[in-house]
């Protein structure tokens, strides 16, 4: 028989009433006993208790001095975790200054999106100019920068100047994976595509980051600090071109990270390109949803909604079936012969 400390300062209407519903709840086979330190079931002065006799009904007091009664047969669902809102961003910048003739200008600008939604910039003036476009849409990031630019005769003469731009898209959703216990390992899975090209006295470039995150603070020097509570590095790259060149890439990218059952996480992309005196920068990141490849047995909760687990497409269930009727073909086949 478990005893529970009764709330102090209870007038004697409060027990009574108290008692009465204990009473009910317990059924007519209960037993309820009110106690007190100073020997008076009407006011609870001192450090007393109540014992219910009946294994059917608990006494649970929680803190604020509120008592109530839980059937210990009930299920009872642990409340979902709390995740923070997701967010999107994407900035476009671009600059020039140039002198060419008579004429001469210096331009710069920016531009910013809170919600992720499409920024633009593009300028010309005499020869020189930059566009710049940035969006990070449905889990989607893309990035372009675009420059021109007018060669003059080393920096003096008749023409001479310089252009620039850079646009970043950075996509972050929280997570909550449930259906173990402990640490638990997952990873994701997509695609990069993009295109660079440069010119004689211009560059361009790009870096793409994708990172885990639990939102506290921790060191990895600190003892009670576990590999889900640090800071994660899933994928980190970055490029340049410079020179008369061109580059382009179409490429799958993955990453693995460990997390802690019940516990929230951020993963956050951020895809960066920047262009300049003629340089050209185009760069897309596949969305993230339904990438994300779980634990068996484990389910997955994103604030956004747009993230599931990874299943196999519809190439993979036809050869799936495909394999299956091989085998039963087969087996067939050798019941034949062994008749």
């Amino acid at each position: 028989m478990k005893r529970v400390k009764a709330a102090k300062q209870v007038g004697v209407r409060q027990s009574l009433l108290l008692a009465g519903m204990v009473m009910a709840s317990a059924g007519a086979q209960a037993s309820v006993t009110l106690t007190a330190g100073n020997g008076n079931s009407g006011y609870f002065g001192g450090a007393g208790s109540i014992s219910i006799q009946n294994p059917g009904v608990r006494l649970i007091q929680n803190p604020g001095v509120r008592l109530e009664l839980r059937d210990p047969y009930a299920v009872i669902q642990p409340p979902a975790a709390s995740l923070n809102t997701p967010y999107a961003s994407s900035n476009v910048s671009g600059s020039m200054n140039y002198s060419a003739g008579a004429s001469s200008g210096y331009f710069s600008e920016y531009d910013s999106s809170p919600d992720g939604s499409i920024v633009e910039l593009e300028l010309n003036r005499k020869g020189y100019g930059y566009h710049a476009e940035a969006s990070a849409e449905v889990a989607q990031l893309k990035a372009h920068a675009e420059t021109k630019w007018v060669p003059g005769s080393n920096g003096y003469g008749y023409n001479y100047g310089s252009s620039s731009a850079n646009a970043t898209s950075t996509w972050s959703d929280w997570f909550v994976i449930s259906g173990g216990t402990g640490l638990g390992s997952a990873s994701f899975a997509s695609v990069l595509d993009g295109m660079m090209v440069s010119a004689k006295n211009g560059s361009a470039g790009y870096s793409l980051n994708i990172g885990y995150s639990t939102g506290t603070y921790c060191y990895s020097w600190y003892n009670a600090c576990s590999e889900a509570d640090q800071s994660q590095t899933l994928f980190s790259q970055t490029s340049s071109l410079s020179g008369n060149g061109k580059s382009t890439l179409s490429q799958d990218i993955e990453g693995e990270f460990a997390f802690a059952y019940g516990t929230p996480f951020q993963l956050t992309a951020t895809l960066d390109v920047s262009a300049s005196n003629g340089g050209m920068a185009d760069f897309s990141l596949a969305s993230l949803d339904n990438s994300l490849v779980l634990p068996e047995g484990a389910s997955l909760l994103s604030s956004s909604g747009l993230y599931v687990q990874a299943v196999p497409e519809a190439e993979t269930y036809a050869m799936m079936l495909a394999g299956l009727g091989l085998v039963g073909f087969a087996a067939a086949r050798r019941r034949a012969t062994s008749k």
